[in-house]
C-alpha cells in the first residue's frame, strides 16, 4: 500500500509543490517567446516548437491537477468529495463548488491562458484512478475567445492492496499506542507514545503529529515491524536494501546493534552477517528476531529461558546485543522443512507467534518449532523444562503428516492451526483457554484427577485417582456442555448424574454419552465448583476422600465446601480442540492473554477461555472460566472472514476486545468500550454481543488491530480508520481527545500519488 503519514510542514509543502507548476510555465513562455523569434523565418519549424510547448505546459497543468488532487483527498480523510458534475478546477474548492477569488486559471498571458479539470476517480481493488485534464487555451485578444486548445490527459494512481508490512501499529502495556506508515518515497513517519524512544524522532517525546522515524539520508523502507501485542516498546524497518534498522528499548541489547542501554531514540542497525539481508522481523520486547535470505533466523536480546534459541546453557546465560544464529537446522533449500516461512501471511501473523517468552516459528514444509519458557508446558514436550533448543512441534510437516498453516499463542497456550483445519493446542488452561482440548480436571483439596478407571469401555462410577498423563484423565470440556474422557482415539464417555436425580449423596458415573441433556451437562462456575444442569447440584468428593477410585457424586452447590473444588490443569501435550461438526474446519485463530476465538469454514467464530468482559461475543453473562466452546453472536445471513481479539497484556478488563470483519465489510465489535473502541457513537463498561461499527457508509473493512483501547481498521479503498483511545494523539487528528466514532484521520491517511 502506497501510504504516507506526513506532518503539516510536509502537507503544506506538497500543497505549494503542486501550485509552484505555474511559475514554471511562465519562465517557459518568456524562454519560447525569445527562442521562437529567432526563427521566426522558419514557419514549419516554429509551428511544430509550439505545438510541443503548448502540450508540455498543458501535462505541466495536468500535473498541477493531479496534485491538487491529493492534497484535496489527503485534507479530507482520504474521501473524494468532489463529483463528476462538479469536478475540481482552478476555481473550486475540494467539493467541487466554484469560489469567489479564487483563479480562473493556472495562469493566463497575453493569448494565453492554462488550467484543469478533474473528474471524479474510479475506485477499483483497493486504489483510486484519478484521471487530470491538463488544457492550454490560445486566446484571441481581440475577443478573449480561445481559438485553439491544447489538452493532456495524465492518470494518477492512489492507493494499493492494505497491508500491515507497511503500516504499524504498537503498543506496550502500561505506556501507550503509536502509530507508523511507510509513504512512497520509503520515508517512515509516526506519532503517538514515544517513552521508549520506539518512534526513532531522536528523543522520547510522545507526539500526537508525525515525526520523522530518521533513516539515513537516501534509505527507503519497504518494511515495518513492532509487536502488534502488548510488547511494543521497539520499532524496526527493514530497508530497500536488506539491512534492519530499529529504535526503543535495548536494556537487553535488543536492537541487535552491539550496545546494550535504556532506549536507543535514533534507529540503528540490527548487526548480520555480511552479505545476509532481512526478510522478516519478529519483535518479542525482550529479544528480536530477524530471518534472513539465508533461511537462518538471527536473535538478540535478553537470554533469560532460553529464548535466543542458539542451545546455551540456561542458568548464568549472557544477554546479546549482537546476533546469533537460532538452533534450527541448517537450511537446505531441497529440504523445506529446513526453510522458515519468511511472510506474515495476515493479521494475526502465521508464521511465527511471540508473546512473553516464546517463539513459535513455521516452516516451509509445514513443520513447528518453539523454544523459551515452558512453565505451562507450551512447549509440547511433555515436561516444564526451557529449552534454549528449538523444539518440535508434533508431527506436523513428517512424511504423510498435516502440515501446520498458522501458529498463535498467548503468551502461556499455543495452537497450531494445520491444512486439513484441525486446531491441537497445548499450555495454561486455567481459564480454560485450550478451548476444550485434552487436560486434567483437578479436584483442589486431593490434588488428585477426575478418571475413568482402567479406561474402560463398561458403564461406571465416576472417581477419582493420582494425576497422570493417562489417556482415562485427558477431560474435554465439549460445545454442548457435556464433560468427557477419552476411552481411545476415537470413543468418548460422558460425565453423568445417575437415574438424573437430585438427591444428594446421587453417585456420578463415567457412562456411554447418549444426549440425556439432564444428566449429562455441565457448567464450570467461577466459584470453582461444577454444577450439574439437570439436577442443579455439583459434583462432589465426599469427604474429601484420597483412596485411588474414590468414587464420587452430587451435592447442593457449596462454594464454600472444598469437596466441591476444582480447577482446569496445564497440558505439555498437543490435544486437538473439538470445534463443534457443523461450523465446519477452523480457517484461522486468534488468542491473546487467556481467550482463544476460532474463525470457522461456515463463516462462524468459536471462542473459549476467560470472557470477563464480554469478549467472546456470546450473549452470556461475564464469566472468568470458559472451557467449553460458545458461538459468537453475529448478525444472520452473514459470514465472519476475519477476527482479532486483545488483552493489552492483562492489565485489566478496560482493554479486553474481540473485532469481526463480515463478507459484506462490516466491523462487529465486543468487549470493553471504555474509551469507545467499539465505533459504535458511545462509551459504555461493555458489551457482550457484538454491535456493528458506525463506519461510514460504502466503507468495507479488510481486516482490524486493537490494543490498550485504540483499534485501527484498514479498508479495501486503502483507507485507515482510527477510534477509541487517544491519550497519545496515536488516533492521527492531531489531538489527544478520545473517539467512539471511527475517523479516517489526516495523519494516517496522507497517501501519495503515482503518475503515469
Amino acid at each position: 500500500m502506497l501510504m504516507n503519514l506526513v506532518n503539516e510542514s510536509r502537507v503544506s509543502r506538497r500543497f505549494s509543490v503542486g501550485f509552484a507548476l505555474p511559475t514554471v510555465l511562465i519562465a517557459s513562455t518568456i524562454m519560447m517567446a525569445v527562442l521562437l523569434l529567432s526563427i521566426q523565418a522558419n514557419t514549419a519549424v516554429r509551428a511544430e516548437l509550439m505545438t510541443q510547448y503548448y502540450n508540455q505546459q498543458a501535462r505541466l497543468a495536468s500535473q498541477s491537477g493531479a496534485t491538487r488532487a491529493q492534497q484535496c483527498i489527503s485534507d479530507n480523510g482520504s474521501s473524494v468529495t468532489w463529483t463528476d458534475a462538479k469536478p475540481l478546477t482552478p476555481a473550486t474548492d475540494c467539493s467541487g463548488n466554484v469560489v469567489v477569488g479564487y483563479p480562473a486559471y493556472i495562469l493566463t498571458s497575453p493569448g494565453v491562458r492554462t488550467s484543469f479539470s478533474v473528474p471524479a476517480p474510479i475506485v477499483s481493488n483497493g486504489t483510486q484512478r484519478i484521471k487530470v485534464n491538463g488544457i492550454v487555451e490560445l486566446v484571441r485578444s481581440s475577443s478573449n475567445v480561445a481559438w485553439r486548445t491544447y489538452s493532456q490527459a495524465l492518470v494518477s494512481q492512489e492507493g494499493a492492496d492494505v497491508s500491515f508490512s507497511n503500516v504499524a501499529f504498537g503498543y506496550a502495556s502500561t505506556e501507550g499506542s503509536y502509530f507508523a506508515t511507510i509513504g512512497l518515497s520509503g520515508d517512515v513517519n509516526a506519532l503517538g507514545y514515544n517513552g521508549q524512544g520506539q518512534l526513532g524522532t531522536g528523543d522520547t517525546t510522545s507526539s500526537s503529529t508525525p515525526q520523522p522515524f530518521s533513516l539515513p539520508g537516501g534509505v527507503k523502507a519497504t518494511q515495518l515491524a513492532t509487536n502488534y501485542l502488548s510488547l511494543g516498546t521497539n520499532m524496526f524497518a527493514i530497508t530497500s536494501d536488506g539491512k534492519v534498522y530499529g529504535a526503543g528499548q535495548n536494556t537487553s541489547g535488543q536492537l541487535g546493534n552491539g550496545t546494550v542501554n535504556a532506549s536507543a531514540a535514533f534507529p540503528t542497525v540490527f548487526g548480520l552477517p555480511a552479505g545476509v539481508k532481512a526478510k522478516y522481523v519478529g519483535v518479542l520486547g525482550v529479544a528480536t528476531y530477524v530471518i534472513g535470505d539465508d533461511n537462518n533466523v538471527y536473535a538478540s536480546g535478553s537470554c533469560q529461558y532460553g529464548i535466543l534459541g542458539n542451545n546455551y546453557t540456561i542458568t548464568g546465560c549472557a544477554n546479546k546485543s549482537s546476533y546469533v544464529r537460532v538452533n534450527l537446522p541448517t537450511p537446505v533449500l531441497s529440504d523445506p522443512n529446513t526453510l522458515p516461512v519468511s511472510i506474515a501471511g495476515s493479521t494475526p501473523p502465521t508464521n511465527m507467534a511471540l508473546d512473553r517468552l516464546n517463539v513459535y516459528l513455521r516452516m516451509q514444509g509445514g513443520r513447528v518449532y518453539t523454544w523459551g519458557i515452558n512453565d505451562y508446558g507450551e512447549l509440547g514436550n511433555g515436561t516444564v523444562v526451557a529449552s534454549s533448543t528449538p523444539v518440535k512441534v508434533g508431527v506436523y510437516g513428517d512424511s504423510g503428516q498435516p502440515k501446520a498453516t498458522q501458529v498463535a499463542f498467548d503468551g502461556k497456550t499455543a495452537y497450531i492451526l494445520d491444512n486439513t483445519g484441525v486446531v491441537a493446542a497445548i499450555g495454561n488452561n486455567i481459564d480454560g483457554e485450550l478451548g476444550g482440548a485434552g487436560s486434567h480436571l483437578i479436584h483442589q483439596a486431593t490434588g488428585m484427577c477426575l478418571n475413568n478407571a482402567g479406561n474402560s469401555t463398561a458403564n461406571q462410577k465416576a472417581s477419582l485417582y493420582t494425576c497422570v498423563t493417562a489417556q482415562s484423565e485427558l477431560v474435554q470440556f465439549l460445545s454442548d456442555k457435556t464433560i468427557v474422557l477419552k476411552t481411545n482415539a476415537t470413543t468418548s464417555r460422558c460425565l453423568a448424574n445417575g437415574g438424573r436425580l437430585t438427591t444428594d449423596g446421587n453417585p456420578t458415573y463415567i457412562y456411554d454419552c447418549n444426549g440425556d441433556v439432564a444428566a449429562e451437562t455441565w457448567v464450570l462456575n467461577d466459584d470453582g465448583t461444577i454444577k450439574n444442569v439437570g439436577s442443579g447440584k455439583c459434583l462432589n468428593n465426599p469427604g474429601n476422600a484420597t483412596a485411588l477410585d474414590s468414587p464420587l457424586s452430587i451435592i447442593t452447590c457449596n462454594a464454600a465446601s472444598t469437596s466441591q473444588q476444582w480447577n482446569l490443569d496445564q497440558s505439555p501435550y498437543l490435544s486437538v480442540v473439538p470445534i463443534p461438526s457443523t461450523a465446519g474446519t477452523v480457517k484461522s485463530i486468534a488468542t491473546d492473554q487467556y481467550s482463544v476465538l476460532f474463525l470457522t469454514s461456515s463463516g462462524q467464530v468459536w471462542g473459549a477461555g476467560m470472557n470477563e468482559s464480554g469478549q467472546l461475543g456470546n450473549g452470556l453473562p461475564s464469566r472468568v472460566a470458559n472451557p467449553a466452546l460458545t458461538q459468537m453472536v453475529l448478525p444472520a445471513g452473514r459470514k465472519a472472514v476475519n477476527v482479532y481479539t486483545t488483552k493489552a497484556g492483562g492489565i485489566g478488563s478496560l482493554y479486553a476486545n474481540t473485532y469481526v470483519v463480515l463478507d459484506n465489510g462490516d466491523v462487529y465489535g465486543c468487549g470493553t468500550n471504555s474509551f469507545g473502541q467499539l465505533g459504535i457513537g458511545i462509551t459504555s463498561p461493555s458489551e457482550n454481543i457484538p454491535k456493528k461499527m458506525n463506519l461510514p457508509s460504502g466503507v468495507k473493512a479488510k481486516v482490524v488491530q486493537s490494543g490498550l483501547g485504540t483499534t485501527v481498521i484498514l479498508t479495501t479503498t486503502g483507507s485507515i480508520y482510527t477510534v477509541g483511545n487517544n491519550a497519545d494523539g496515536q488516533l492521527g487528528d492531531g489531538t489527544t481527545n478520545n473517539s467512539s466514532i471511527p475517523q479516517a484521520n489526516r495523519y494516517t491517511n496522507v497517501i501519495p500519488l503515482v503518475l503515469f
